[in-house]
């Protein structure tokens, strides 16, 4: 058997490439780490960037539910294959790293056993199986399309490697490629009677209709997901009450009327008639800090706040559209937190914070669901 040269040949000109995956990734990454609010100084420039063009707008959104809970099981099942897929993936990559460079270094053979006898690329389909399960985490639009351009680049760079495999080793290497398939460890082998690689042009059409199918769905999955939420809307006063653990509309819409009839809230409904409100209620201290951090505060502000372990709590902010048309659930509408409200003990009253623009990153896109 000979030598495999595949990892010693990489084109440095998609690098670039890697580089928006990691990035996006990263986000995955950190955004489970309690350094999420830290890591996010760094990183609003780039997401606010996207906000400013209405070209790009959309990339920053969530096409599945990220904070919230919804009625519809398909998502929470989706929230749950995340972590589970991301882990098998990077575990699946370790090992045929392992594998791979065993064969190299020290049999000095062709890697063809274990995985590799499945799949002729199993790095990179374990690495596409870790990114679909950060992709489910993390579902941003702009984490989808890095997705679907990572799939592109490792079909390249596994076209490459093969194409240097078959100029040094010729038919021996025809006849693994043929018999063993690029990415699908279902098929079953096949002869090498009669094998040619596929066209480019072919598998390009294919990558893009992949993407478009995907980029499609996954506008339709949040148009859905919109509507499966555990959430109240009001006409008069123009508001929307989300609660992201599952509630009863009648709850939703008694935590609704307590806050609209406080001092703090009716004074800001008279200073600005026809403002549309967004309430955004977490049960829990840890639910609590994870809604301020995804709605741009500083880690050191949530840390002053000291919330109590147990009990629900809501952020009030106020809704505004580039179109002058406020949907809360539309593309371009921006959140701005105006009030914290949290029960204040056993006399059931509610404890209002106003919320001072020093506690948030600035240009911070927000969160909604």
């Amino acid at each position: 058997m000979k030598k495999n040269p595949t990892s010693d040949h990489f084109q440095w000109h998609w690098l670039p490439a890697i580089l928006i995956y990691v990035v996006s990734a990263l986000e995955v990454i950190i955004m489970v780490t309690p350094f999420a609010a830290y890591f996010y100084s760094v990183y609003t420039p780039i997401i606010h960037a996207f906000t400013l063009f209405e070209s790009t707008a959309w990339l920053p959104q969530f096409f599945l539910p990220h904070l919230a809970q919804s009625k519809n099981q398909l998502f929470l099942v989706l929230s749950y294959l995340g972590p589970p897929l991301a882990g098998i993936g990077l575990l699946g990559f370790l090992a045929c790293a392992v594998q791979l460079y065993y064969g190299k270094f020290v049999k000095k053979l062709l890697v063809n056993s274990g995985l590799y006898a499945r799949v002729r690329h199993p790095q990179y389909l374990c690495l596409s199986i870790s990114g679909l399960g950060f992709l489910l985490m993390w579902p941003r639009f702009f984490v989808l399309l890095t997705f679907l351009m990572m799939l592109g680049l490792y079909y390249l760079l596994a076209r490459h490697e093969e194409e240097v495999i078959r100029g040094k080793y010729g038919k021996d290497s025809e006849r693994y490629m043929a018999r063993i398939s690029m990415f699908n460890p279902f098929r079953s082998p096949a002869r090498a009677r009669g094998w040619k690689p596929p066209r480019r042009t072919r598998a390009l059409a294919a990558w893009f209709l992949l993407s478009l199918v995907s980029i499609g769905l996954a506008f339709l999955l949040r148009q859905e997901a919109t509507t499966q939420l555990y959430a109240v809307h009001w006409e008069s006063p123009n508001v929307t009450a989300i609660s992201f653990a599952p509630r009863e509309n009648d709850q939703i819409m008694g935590t609704m009327q307590a806050i609209l009839m406080t001092e703090a809230v009716q004074n800001g409904l008279e200073q600005a008639p026809g403002i549309s409100l967004l309430m955004q209620i977490a049960s829990g201290r840890m639910e609590a800090e994870h809604l301020l951090s995804d709605l741009g505060m500083k880690a050191g502000a949530i840390q002053l706040m000291q919330l109590p372990d147990f009990g629900d709590y809501v952020v009030v902010s106020y809704l505004d559209s580039p179109n002058g048309r406020v949907d809360p659930y539309a593309l371009d509408t921006r959140i701005y937190p105006l009030f914290f409200v949290q029960p204040s003990g056993l006399s059931g009253g509610l404890d209002i914070r106003s919320f001072v623009e020093e506690q948030f990153y600035p240009d911070f896109y927000r969160i909604l669901f």
